[in-house]
């Protein structure tokens, strides 16, 4: 517009100077072509700077809309990754969680177990002083008690029924794994010979229920239901724990008077994760039943009183074995 002003401005000042009509006209025309041409000049400016915008504003548009489109698959993608790997992390950190779970609890159980019996008073009971006949059969002696025949020691095998061997777990991570595995296990406590010869091995659950049979011929691990058949012969879980305890070998004079002829001596356990507690103070006895996936049924006695306690163990613990006559 400044442009066409000024040819305007120098149209008026020739057409002032000019010294006839004719040049007047001549300037005038002059001027006119030159107004033309800067009018047509801007005119082509224009229009060039409009297509350049439009085109511009389209190009804008288009990119605007590739980088919309972009953010949103990338936002997807990392919605999908992230997801991704919560889920990874959490199945893993939730597995985690349940093993030291398990563990912990399966290690305590026992303790906990062993508190509770602390707790509970001597009973006040009065007790025969029968003593059933031990009798020999083949290798293994055996007592009477009530129309059960069972044997008087503690099993000390370290083959099964049909020959093979049970695998011995001597380190807290053999014992572990076995028990984690599902596969059966014996030990000595603290692996000592001494130990075994006075208590017994001690198994854990998945020896107990191997299809190849621990027992000896003639023998099996007795059911939770045959444990009870005992104590009721005896009195009662309240009552059969002094009649079943040993004349000695229990700690603080936590001595049985052993009048059922069990001969029940405190050979400890082992916990889940190989540690082992309490000989000479505790001991334990598998049943051959079930009580959850992860649980089977037992018998305890302790030194601090005359009780016999049922309770459901971890399958990957550790205890004695007594065997009922089939």
């Amino acid at each position: 517009m400044k442009r066409i002003l000024f040819v305007v401005s120098m149209l008026m000042v020739g057409l002032l100077n000019a010294q006839s009509k004719k040049e007047q006209i001549e300037i005038l025309n002059k001027r006119v072509d030159s107004l033309n041409q800067v009018v047509s000049s801007e005119r082509k400016i224009n229009q060039d700077k409009s297509t350049k915008i439009s085109e511009l504003t389209n190009t804008i548009t288009n990119l605007e809309s590739s980088i919309k489109s972009l953010n949103s698959d990338l936002s997807k993608l990392s919605s999908e990754l992230q997801q991704s790997k919560t889920e990874s992390a959490t199945k893993s950190q939730d597995l985690a969680k349940l093993q030291t779970l398990l563990k912990t609890k399966t290690d305590s159980l026992t303790l906990v177990h062993s508190e509770l019996e602390k707790l509970k008073p001597a009973p006040k009971t009065t007790v025969t002083t029968t003593t059933n006949q031990v009798t020999q059969t083949g290798p293994y002696k055996s007592v009477k008690i009530g129309t059960q025949v069972w044997m008087t020691k503690n099993l000390d095998v370290s083959v099964f029924r049909n020959g093979d061997p049970i695998p011995e777990a001597k380190t807290k991570e053999e014992w572990e794994k076995a028990g984690v595995d599902g596969k059966p296990a014996w030990c000595l406590y603290d692996n000592d010979p001494k130990n075994g010869a006075k208590y017994g091995k001690l198994y854990n659950w998945y020896a107990v229920n191997d299809s190849r049979g621990l027992a000896p011929v003639g023998y099996h691990v007795p059911s939770d239901a045959e444990w009870t058949i005992l104590t009721d012969f005896l009195g009662g879980q309240d009552a059969a724990g002094t009649k079943m305890k040993s004349k000695s070998g229990w700690a603080e004079n936590g001595n049985g008077t052993n009048t059922s002829g069990f001969s029940g001596l405190p050979g400890g356990l082992r916990g889940y994760s190989g540690t082992f507690y309490d000989v000479g103070y505790y001991g334990g006895w598998w049943s051959s039943t079930e009580d959850v996936t992860y649980g089977a049924w037992y018998r305890s006695l302790y030194y601090g009183n005359g009780y016999v306690t049922r309770l459901s163990g971890s399958k990957l613990s550790g205890f004695s074995v007594r065997c009922l006559r089939d």
